[in-house]
């Protein structure tokens, strides 16, 4: 099998910073004549080795495999994430990863480790590329009016309610998929969602339509319902929050 320009990430959200590092590994693909690879985790880290705490999450490992394949990305594996995987040592884990897609390259954020405790440091995996013949690249945060861009900070811009700044880190509005009816998208209960008790201007996707109207959230149990009736028939459907309606 031939080799590839690869990256590994959790990639939640696939926001500014995702796309920088993507964007770089793509261009690499191209320049080397090599196919690009990304691999993500499903379900996020968090959740499987920290139980307790309530992760949520940006968006499915379906969602991130169609934003990472439509930034250019050739392959995507979402890989299972276990305790057992969480074990490995980093050389397991990168043994793993080039028998499925052996590496011409390894991509990655200035924060990335893996393996058990985190030992695969950027020093660590250097030394492994260095002994396997791939060279790794480290691609530094992606800054934005002088924050970093990361997952962390759009969930902390959405719970704040800050939905058109939430978008500034994404680089499009935040989208929310559920089922609607009854004028209500009920959604899954690890989704991240904006601030209750606030109207928000949104765009419903159904089918091949698009609707514009205002709604709220509510988080127990999660959904968004809509102000004034919206056109739509029951079944699956996306809300992106645009602003307030107050903005």
């Amino acid at each position: 099998m031939k080799r590839a320009i690869v990256t590994i990430g959790n990639f939640d959200g696939v926001h500014l910073g995702h796309l920088k590092l993507i964007h770089q590994v793509v261009d690499r693909a191209h320049a080397r004549q090599l196919c690009s690879f990304a691999i993500t985790f499903d379900p996020h880290p968090s959740q499987v080795l920290f139980p307790e705490r309530k992760h949520m999450y940006l968006s499915t490992a379906e969602e991130r495999g169609e934003l990472l394949k439509a930034s250019g990305i050739d392959s995507v594996w979402i890989c299972p994430f276990t305790r057992d995987l969480a074990r490995l040592e980093p050389e397991e884990f990168i043994h793993m990863v080039s028998e499925r897609q052996p590496i011409a390259e390894l991509w990655v954020g200035a924060d990335f480790a893996m393996g058990r405790n985190r030992k695969g440091s950027i020093a660590v995996l250097a030394e492994l590329g260095a002994a396997s013949g791939w060279d790794l690249h480290m691609v530094a945060p992606q800054m934005f009016e002088g924050q970093v861009v990361s997952s962390t900070a759009i969930r902390t811009l959405l719970a704040a309610g800050a939905v058109r700044g939430a978008a500034d880190l994404l680089g499009r509005s935040y989208r929310v998929p559920g089922e609607i009816d009854a004028n209500t998208l009920r959604v899954d209960a690890h989704r991240a969602l904006p601030k209750t008790g606030i109207a928000y201007e949104v765009q419903l996707y159904q089918d091949t339509s698009v609707f514009e109207g205002v709604a709220t959230v509510e988080q127990e149990p999660p959904r968004v319902t809509f102000e004034s009736t919206v056109p739509h028939h029951a079944g699956p459907a996306k809300v992106d929050f645009v602003r307030r309606a107050a903005d």
